[in-house]
């Protein structure tokens, strides 16, 4: 399950992927990243303002092969999110009609890319995880004796995760419409829950729940 390949990482560098090349098929006509809250903040704005405020060292945005009107958009509502300093990549999943595991494979190859030691994987549909709670699992991650930490909200497993470098070859090897989570069964992975808020546990990808987004605050 898990691979020595973790020795080439940078010390202490923990980097954050999101995912946001799906298809939003079930969310009707709109794109459900380009929703909006009550203050007008589309939905991929208020999820990277989140996890650019973490302690991460940079962020990377998975896009579909037709996804950079997204950040477009989102560029166009959230003019602050241009800032170099933001620390925002952009790469692609040429292969995003497979599923989140797409997605996914794409996300951890660039974070092998800059051997970060650890990666906080995100889904861009989950607008209300806060960055107090990114932190709070990049800092049991950093704590040490771990291989992935999970939060918990009520008993039950949220997102995102941090997994360490040592997991990156497994969750490439996961295929279909499916994230991580498959992973978490293995009873070779060395895991840690943090308590957090109800935020990990809420998407926004139907248009009931987009109907509720637009009734959030800030």
């Amino acid at each position: 399950m898990v691979s020595a390949a973790a020795g080439r990482c940078v010390k202490d560098e923990s980097v954050a992927i999101v995912l946001a090349a799906g298809r939003s098929s079930r969310s009707g006509n709109q794109h459900k990243l380009l929703a909006q809250d009550a203050a007008g903040q589309t939905m991929l704005a208020r999820t990277l303002t989140e996890v650019l405020g973490s302690r991460v060292g940079a962020v990377c945005v998975v896009l579909a092969p037709d996804g950079e009107g997204l950040l477009t958009a989102v560029y166009e509502t959230s003019p602050a999110l241009r800032i170099p300093e933001r620390r925002l990549d952009i790469c692609v999943a040429p292969d995003a009609r497979e599923g989140l595991s797409a997605s996914l494979r794409a996300g951890v190859k660039w974070a092998e890319s800059r051997h970060a030691c650890a990666a906080l994987i995100c889904l861009a549909d989950m607008p209300l995880v806060r960055t107090g709670v990114m932190d709070d699992l990049l800092t049991r991650y950093r704590l040490g004796g771990v291989d992935v930490v999970v939060p918990e909200h009520d008993g039950r497993m949220g997102n995102p995760v941090v997994w360490g470098a040592a997991c990156f070859p497994a969750l490439q090897t996961v295929e279909g419409d499916r994230g991580g989570r498959v992973l978490l069964r293995s009873t070779s992975l060395r895991q840690a829950r943090v308590a957090a808020d109800a935020g990990v546990l809420e998407d926004f990808d139907t248009p009931e729940a987009l109907e509720r987004f637009a009734a959030c605050q800030g």
